[in-house]
């Protein structure tokens, strides 16, 4: 098994039931719904596929729901002589009215209001991913005046960026808050909040969710330049963050996105929080049976650097081979962490390799620095005893998330009996979710991993697991000891002990 985990985007080219599951089969792990295309309604059908595909694939699979956030787009533009749009070559004059219009003859409107006042002389004015790039040289009350320094096609409701202008628009769009009430009303795992500016972005959503009793996640992703300069705070306030490549790549110059993508990678590791890296990771795959060279070096790199998931937009949505494509990402998976694996620990992950464990025992709270006190335990175990599996009741899903932050050299399996917590740890890295009922004592615990254990085919007869619970087995916060198992070794009676087992407490002696 691979312990990267995939993100694939929903779309016309995975509609069915058996694509799905031959998505999920081949390493999909978390099932985007991006709000930016379709309605609600061709949403919930989606939806309704993903449940059923993943109830036949018999293991958990997470939902995240994409907001759309404040795109600013260009309105209606004339199609001339069969173009597409409005052709405009390099030094030619571009007016940007306050009042809507069809865009010809080189005049066009926005669909945001306050454009006209946002913009101010000198701010560069980027369409289509910056395809075409501007410069404001002139602005009235009614109008701006844009000088082209790239051409193109100027085309109806195309995206605009705008690199170095504060807007006024909110972060979360009337069509935004649509969106997470119909997420919540339909149990969807995670929420990404695009173009997060500030933490209060994310604060206004979480109050929101707080008051229609949800427990969805939030992702923050990462694509203004004003996010990165308070991009600590964002964290703090998010459960995990994106690296939205796309926009990102727009709003600031291409040569520092690599860096900042290691940044936000590391900072993650350090805070205990999951990250995603996105955006044309397989691009060529949309068209292309095979990746470029370049695309699967991208795919390792940010596996390297420690992301949880990789993920895919185009290529699973409107792509010619999205099952392959997901083939292709979980092989350059593998690959690159059977090489990381022959490497010493501190070689690869330096003082991040159990950053995260660490900074949540600084930063969280006290049931978060017991998790994190286990967690590091549980890793010098593994690492001394050679351990074949780890397993870490997580009623909430907390623990589990802190636990992969260690980054263990065996996957760990992670106990839950509950429904969401199992499907929101399927974007923590190197974590199996499995489904448990709480089991009524230590002991009987360990039979059933120890089965599990054989079942699964995670460890056999003579190998040694280690096990991290606590004395209230499925009642959150309560973990404090970590018992070390020898497969095999154990009573299957009723009230059988686990002979071969080692239990060490928290805080006390063995």
């Amino acid at each position: 098994m691979i312990r990267t985990k995939i993100v694939a985007t929903m779309g016309p080219a995975v509609s069915s039931v058996d694509t799905l599951l031959a998505l999920f089969q081949a390493g999909c792990d978390v099932c985007r719904l991006n709000f930016s295309h379709g309605d609600l309604d061709q949403h919930l059908a989606t939806l309704r596929l993903i449940r059923e595909a993943a109830v036949r694939f018999d293991h958990p699979v997470a939902v995240l729901g994409d907001l759309c956030g404040p795109k600013i787009r260009l309105g209606k533009v004339a199609d001339a002589g069969g173009t597409g749009g409005m052709p405009i070559g390099v030094g030619d004059d571009l007016v940007v009215q306050r009042a809507p219009i069809l865009g010809a003859n080189g005049r066009v409107s926005t669909i945001y209001d306050h454009f006209v006042d946002d913009v101010q002389v000198g701010d560069r004015v980027l369409v289509e991913d910056g395809l075409l790039k501007f410069v404001c040289t002139d602005k009235t009350y009614s109008e701006l005046k844009l000088k082209c320094t790239v051409g193109g096609v100027l085309k109806s409701a195309k995206g605009i960026n705008l690199p170095h202008t504060a807007v006024s628009i909110p972060s979360i769009t009337d069509r935004d808050w649509e969106c997470v009430d119909w997420a919540v009303e339909n149990d969807l795992d995670y929420l990404a909040l695009s173009f997060v500016r500030r933490p209060d972005d994310l604060q206004q959503i979480r109050q929101h969710l707080a008051n229609r009793g949800s427990g969805i996640n939030l992702i923050a992703k990462i694509e203004k330049a004003e996010a990165i300069g308070v991009i600590d705070a964002i964290i703090d306030a998010s459960d995990g963050l994106m690296v939205a490549r796309g926009d990102l790549g727009v709003e600031m110059d291409l040569a520092d996105v690599p860096i900042i993508q290691k940044d936000l990678v590391r900072r993650c590791q350090a805070a205990g929080k999951p990250v995603i890296v996105a955006t044309q990771m397989l691009q060529s795959m949309i068209d292309q049976p095979s990746p470029t060279r370049a695309e699967v070096s991208d795919v390792a790199n940010a596996i390297w650097d420690g992301t949880d998931a990789v993920m895919l937009s185009g290529e699973t949505s409107v792509g010619k081979f999205p099952v392959g494509a997901v083939h292709v990402m979980s092989h350059v998976a593998e690959k690159t962490e059977q090489y990381l694996q022959t490497q010493p620990a501190a070689a690869v992950w330096g003082d991040r390799r159990g950053g995260g464990v660490a900074g949540a025992a600084a930063a969280g709270p006290r049931t978060m620095q017991m998790s994190s006190a286990v967690a590091r335990g549980v890793w010098q175990v593994a690492q001394d005893l050679k351990v074949k599996l780890v397993v870490v009741w997580s009623q909430t899903g907390a623990t589990a998330r802190i636990f992969s932050k260690a980054r263990f050299n065996v996957p760990v399996v992670a106990l839950s009996s509950d429904h969401r917590a199992l499907r929101r740890m399927a974007l923590h890295y190197g974590v199996v979710p499995h489904e448990m009922a709480p089991p009524d004592s230590l002991a009987t615990l360990i039979r059933q991993v120890d089965r599990m254990a054989q079942d699964m085919k995670f460890a056999a007869v003579g190998d040694r697991v280690v096990i991290a619970a606590g004395a209230s087995l499925g009642t959150p916060s309560t973990m404090n000891g970590i018992v070390i198992h020898t497969i095999g070794e154990v009573s299957w009676g009723a009230g059988g002990a686990a002979d071969a087992s080692l239990r060490l407490e928290v805080g006390k002696e063995a």
